[in-house]
């Protein structure tokens, strides 16, 4: 049996030239996540257009966070309105509906997809991080499986974890962690299809509980009673120059193999 190791958080190879801009949103309640924006451009001759490159993330249509790097800065936009220096954008502000709570097992919207902001081309990867917090501290008793997050297109985006098992390797995981290689090429100012279209936290979470008794009173305390659900998405992009060894600096992988170049 083949067996492959990767962590959940690989960092970045030492020999990717030119690492741009990482871009984080943390939520504190239910209903609030974190987006992670990585940009990748691998200066292997000097026709590379560095200046050029960026990338976007669209949740529902509209803009969550776009990083490019422009008349040499870098220029970020989010949708946090009530900052002019924000760096990082907001998913799932509208999830709920305004007077409502948080109903378990209802699907509610969460279309995702990536942007090509810049001016030349790229090949793009999503990474995904589902997990629950509680004070400040992640919960590792409460599944991240809970956080249904409803992956489509499987056709265009390839789940990594799930193109593994069907190579026969046994893919060291616990479920946080979910890597989306899209496939071709992205082209400048083009969006791709999505790869999500809806979050639900699954029902059972209800049955994650324990009694506590206090003489002649059984109280029945909830795993899940203040906890936090959390989404992390993080997008990179890499050049398409050189396509074959910049995926394989910048990500690791064998993009040929993988079937997405």
């Amino acid at each position: 049996m083949k067996k492959e190791k990767r962590s959940s958080r690989g960092k970045n190879l030492t020999y990717v030239l030119l690492v741009l801009a990482v871009v984080f949103l943390l939520g504190s309640a239910v209903g609030s996540t974190r987006a992670a924006l990585n940009y990748y451009s691998e200066n292997y001759t000097a026709q590379i257009v560095v200046s050029q490159i960026g990338v976007q993330l669209n949740e529902n249509g509209k803009l969550v966070s776009s990083r490019d790097y422009d008349k040499d800065e870098w220029v970020t936009t989010t949708n946090d309105s009530k900052s002019k220096e924000a760096t990082y954008g907001k998913l799932l502000q509208n999830m709920i509906p305004k007077g409502e709570k948080l109903a378990l097992n209802k699907v509610y919207e969460e279309k995702l997809t990536v942007k090509n902001s810049g001016d030349i081309d790229e090949y793009v990867r999503v990474r995904i991080y589902k997990y629950w917090m509680q004070n400040g501290k992640k919960v590792t008793t409460l599944s991240p499986e809970l956080i249904d997050l409803k992956l489509v297109n499987e056709g265009q985006w390839v789940n990594y974890t799930e193109w593994l098992k069907k190579q026969g390797y046994e893919y060291e995981e616990n479920g946080e962690c979910t890597e989306l290689y899209y496939k071709g090429i992205l082209p400048a100012g083009k969006e791709t299809i999505e790869f999500a279209d809806g979050i639900r936290i699954d029902g059972s979470i209800a049955l994650e509980a324990k009694a506590e008794t206090k003489g002649n009173i059984i109280t029945t305390v909830y795993k899940y009673d203040g906890a936090e659900f959390h989404v992390d998405v993080e997008v990179d992009a890499v050049q398409t120059h050189n396509a074959q060894d910049a995926i394989r600096s910048a990500w690791g992988i064998d993009a040929q193999a993988l079937g997405i170049l």
